[in-house]
């Protein structure tokens, strides 16, 4: 930061001062939340995830499917609540239509008692057993869109790797996350390229539409492969090497934390068994 007094020092000095108040407040932040006073607003992360695996766990080995859509339905209202329901909409829609595939693959394909339906046939057990798979896949996918949603990305992988992840798995999951970003980016110059040369317009036809899609994809693909060695590149000139010790500076969990923890996991040991009463 030191660089600009060199060149325009009023500028440089407000910068300089600029970048290190941020630095104080940003410290000052992380040390308030550490207090009981401030922590009472707010969920520490490490019990989020904590949390989330283990009812995710606890989902899979259900054998009804009241509770996933309960929880789904409770997953819901709390977008709703926190005003984040749009973003959680949008990502969730993904595994909704993965989940309806599934279901439906089930219901034409497995068990024994068939149903008419006039226009198609499909099977009573195929039905049941999707109808349980769904709510599975919707319930575990909202509840890890929301953790998502609430939780910043930094926090995420600071938690993972106090879980002891291993850092391999840490540092692949936030470059992906970036690329992501990225990709889609690239996505979308792309796609507008193409309506502004009328590559999806009304006067042609599907196969003529197919193709322009096909050149997109097959443009991302190419870019994908450039962009990755660009990433991997940047990395290693910012110091970075496979197998990069990080400072292990992390906040000690509040007790209120794991007292809510506790409580959380022995709620969802009782929903296990409420299921098997079900």
């Amino acid at each position: 930061m030191l660089q600009w007094l060199t060149t325009d020092p009023l500028n440089g000095i407000v910068v300089t001062i600029t970048f290190f108040i941020s630095l104080i407040i940003g410290r000052y932040l992380r040390e308030k939340r550490s207090q009981s006073g401030y922590r009472g607003r707010m969920i520490d992360s490490r019990i989020m995830i904590f949390a989330a695996f283990i009812l995710i766990i606890a989902m899979t080995v259900m054998k009804n499917w009241h509770i996933p859509v309960i929880i789904s339905i409770l997953c819901m209202f709390i977008a709703l609540r926190l005003g984040i329901f749009r973003d959680y909409t949008k990502k969730i829609i993904f595994p909704l239509v993965l989940a309806l595939f599934i279901l439906a693959i089930q219901g034409l394909t497995y068990g024994v008692n068939i149903i008419d339906l006039g226009f198609i046939s499909v099977y009573s057990e195929g039905i049941e057993y999707g109808s349980l798979i769904f709510s599975r896949v919707f319930a575990s996918a909202s509840v890890l869109v929301l953790l998502v949603i609430t939780t910043p990305e930094n926090e995420l992988l600071g938690s993972m790797r106090w879980f002891g992840v291993p850092g391999t798995i840490i540092e692949i999951c936030s470059l992906m996350t970036r690329y992501i970003r990225t990709f889609s980016y690239e996505g979308k110059k792309l796609k507008l390229a193409q309506e502004s040369r009328c590559g999806f317009s009304r006067e042609q036809g599907f196969t003529k539409r197919m193709h322009n899609i096909a050149s997109i994809c097959g443009l991302l693909i190419t870019r994908a492969f450039a962009r990755s060695e660009e990433i991997y590149i940047a990395m290693i000139s910012r110091a970075w090497r496979p197998g990069l010790q990080y400072p292990k500076d992390y906040l000690p969990l509040d007790k209120r934390d794991i007292m809510f923890g506790l409580v959380l996991s022995f709620g969802i040991i009782g929903l296990i068994g409420l299921d098997r009463f079900l």
